[in-house]
């Protein structure tokens, strides 16, 4: 068995598919559901990242900065200064052999984030987290050709855009163009690049609980209560109430079929979620991961008992850092 680096964790975590929110009008592209946190967002002091085979990376760089340039969004290639920048656009388009576990097969898991300093409303901390973010479904698959990555750049660069444009029109042009209506609130997945301390997390004292492992999330929520409630903590049924904060316990295995026969690709984590705000503009608020602790790997189908195993692993690492005994 073979652990993925974070870097093709992308997402994650979490297997989650872009989900668009569409809005019909005459003059704009659609945008995310994520467009609201580029408002105000200088882009003239956030560098762009790529991480991508290094035959093409310099290919694959211009192409990103040309893009930007033609839409009247000039981006620094670099940063330059001594002072690390706050806000850091990383286009990843590489991808990880795994022929000791799939002969001939690489996963691929390509993604544009931009990161950035949150602000933890209930500690009053700052973390760095993804704060806008596309990405496509990890897949387990052949060499991917110049083609397809060319494709996937294009796409997400013009789906940053279109949402940077929209949430950045001047106010006279709010008032003749149809209203994009975007939840200030949203959901991303794990990104968080920076966690909450050890001291921050032994203040937690009430936690809702949610597994999700497919068929087996029931039989594991019983001994996930069980550990939780003997360390000290009290679960209640919804996030928020008393203090509670969301604990998100995730096992989710998905077949490879004849991609990889006898193989699933298992993504572990424990998470906690709750809401934060962008620091640059703390009107925008959104639901993430701040603290995790999370794996994607490629092994047989788990039976029942190897999930109880991995759950109780990823409870002991949050119960470690919480200290609550």
């Amino acid at each position: 068995m073979e652990t993925l680096p974070s870097s093709l964790r992308y997402a994650a975590g979490l297997l989650i598919a872009l989900t668009l929110a569409f809005h019909a009008t005459t003059s704009i592209a659609a945008t995310t559901a994520y467009m609201s946190s580029t408002e105000q967002l200088d882009l003239r002091q956030v560098p762009l990242i790529v991480v991508a085979p290094n035959k093409l990376k310099a290919a694959l760089h211009h192409r990103a900065l040309t893009l930007f340039t033609e839409a009247g969004l000039p981006i620094p290639g670099s940063h330059t200064s001594q002072q690390p920048p706050s806000a850091v656009l990383t286009l990843t388009l590489d991808s990880r052999p795994i022929d000791d576990l799939c002969p001939g097969k690489v996963l691929y898991a390509p993604s544009l984030a931009l990161t950035e300093p949150v602000t933890i409303p209930r500690t009053g901390s700052t973390i760095r987290d993804t704060t806008w973010l596309i990405e496509s479904d990890k897949e387990v698959r052949g060499p991917v050709d110049d083609e397809r990555i060319m494709t996937d750049l294009d796409g997400f660069i013009h789906q940053f855009i279109t949402d940077y444009k929209t949430a950045n029109r001047r106010p006279q042009e709010r008032l003749t163009t149809p209203a994009v209506t975007v939840d200030p609130q949203f959901s991303l997945p794990p990104r968080s690049s920076q966690q909450q301390t050890d001291q921050e997390l032994r203040e937690i004292r009430v936690l809702s609980l949610s597994i999700l492992a497919g068929r087996w999330s029931s039989a594991l929520r019983a001994n996930a209560v069980r550990q939780l409630t003997e360390a000290g903590l009290r679960l209640t049924a919804n996030a928020g109430e008393n203090g509670a904060i969301s604990m998100s316990l995730e096992l989710s295995q998905r077949a490879l079929d004849d991609r990889c026969p006898g193989k699933v690709l298992y993504e572990q984590g424990v998470y906690l979620v709750e809401q934060v705000q962008v620091t640059r503009r703390p009107l925008v608020t959104f639901w993430s991961d701040t603290w995790l602790h999370e794996s994607v790997r490629i092994v047989p189908t788990r039976s029942l008992l190897e999930l109880e195993a991995d759950q109780r692993l990823l409870l002991q690492k949050f119960l470690q850092a919480h200290e609550t005994k």
